[in-house]
């Protein structure tokens, strides 16, 4: 008898818990959301309900110290590269700074010229490498 009155009260809470749902508190019809119409906004209406803001930034040269192929890195790198990222690389010797802008060119499609080239290598090696050793130098007798 005492496992019937549970299932009973248990059985009457869940009819009025989904009462509540269906009906809400002041009873009635079930509220629905608005038509999907109602919240559809024009795309041409956008800019008119909201004006869409711009911004211009300032357009600064990056820091660069002047040499020959100044301009050749300037135009070619730097579209992809901050002159940061070349400052974080260590001071490669010539053939890797050429191996690297071999790279740039034949895996990444880096628009440059063989001129181009030689002018960026000469230019990284000059501000931020070394040439390479000398064979001679790394014989000791």
């Amino acid at each position: 008898m005492y496992t019937f009155r549970v299932l009973l009260i248990v059985g009457a809470v869940g009819v009025a818990i989904l009462a509540y749902a269906v009906y809400g508190k002041a009873g009635g019809m079930v509220r629905s959301s608005p038509p999907v119409d109602a919240l559809t906004i024009p795309v041409s209406q956008l800019t008119a309900r909201k004006p869409v803001k711009q911004i211009e930034l300032e357009y600064h040269q990056p820091d660069l110290p002047p040499g020959p192929g100044h301009d050749v890195f300037a135009a070619q790198c730097v579209v992809c590269h901050s002159p940061r990222y070349v400052l974080n690389q260590p001071r490669f010797p010539r053939k890797v700074w050429e191996a690297e802008v071999q790279k740039m060119v034949k895996a990444y499609g880096a628009p440059i010229t063989s001129d181009e080239e030689k002018a960026i290598v000469n230019y990284l090696v000059s501000w931020h490498g070394r040439e390479d050793p000398s064979p001679a130098a790394g014989v000791h007798n």
